[in-house]
């Protein structure tokens, strides 16, 4: 059985005029394939940080992150690339995973391109029919993603992550600013790529309705610490 393992888990900042800032410390939980987390906490609890560590873009100050028993603290760009696939992240801002001068259909399809063997016409296919799932108009495909409003591109950035059916899905406040029908679409996204596609998430996220919705489990962090953890009863 796969899992997502952090073990012991610190991340410290330093700057020379105010000091270390500690964003993580002693963070330990596991995510088992198959279930999905809720991790809720304030702005600045380190829920963030942690979404950072677990796709790659940072590296702990000490601690492990294992990914399916191999430790992914040590891998360097070209291993994250071969292991791209099996683990994908949505964040808040979108502007680190999307290419702003091209159109909205090509920063998706080089997703597809890359990291399946889906033909051309079984890309468009893919692409349409979850341009359909978020109620997104086929004529923004068109268009260059820095013409997207803001909650648009979020919502091509979880389009582009769940599009190579990733086994695990790192989702850092995709539904905060979203109006409700937006909201509920990227939710039921995620609920049918849980369902038909085995997908494991760690949902970041304010709202405890969302969180419900989506987890199994939830953890609630405070100053770079978890504070609670527990079961969600529906």
């Amino acid at each position: 059985m796969g899992e997502i393992l952090v073990k012991d888990v610190n991340q410290i900042y330093h700057n020379e005029s105010l000091g270390d800032f500690h964003a993580l410390s002693n963070v330990n939980f596991h995510l088992v394939k198959g279930k999905n987390l809720a991790i809720e906490g304030e702005s600045g609890s380190g829920k963030s940080t942690l979404a950072r560590l677990l796709i790659g873009l940072e590296k702990p100050t000490s601690g492990t992150i294992l990914l399916d028993n191999e430790n992914i603290t040590n891998w360097n760009y070209s291993t994250w690339k071969k292991h791209r696939k099996k683990i994908q992240a949505v964040f808040q801002d979108s502007s680190g995973t999307l290419n702003p001068a091209r159109s909205a259909y090509a920063n998706v399809e080089e997703a597809l391109i890359n990291l399946t063997n889906l033909s051309r016409q079984e890309r468009k296919n893919r692409i349409l029919e979850l341009m359909d799932a978020v109620h997104m108009d086929y004529k923004l495909l068109r268009t260059p993603v820095r013409q997207l409003s803001g909650g648009e591109q979020r919502r091509l950035s979880l389009l582009r992550a769940i599009a190579v059916q990733p086994e695990y899905l790192i989702m850092d406040e995709v539904t905060s600013g979203l109006d409700l029908i937006s909201s509920d679409a990227v939710l039921t996204l995620v609920e049918n790529s849980v369902q038909f596609h085995h997908c494991s998430c760690i949902f970041i996220t304010h709202s405890r309705k969302d969180a419900m919705r989506i987890s199994d489990r939830i953890i609630i962090m405070r100053n770079g610490k978890i504070a609670e953890q527990g079961y969600l009863i529906n």
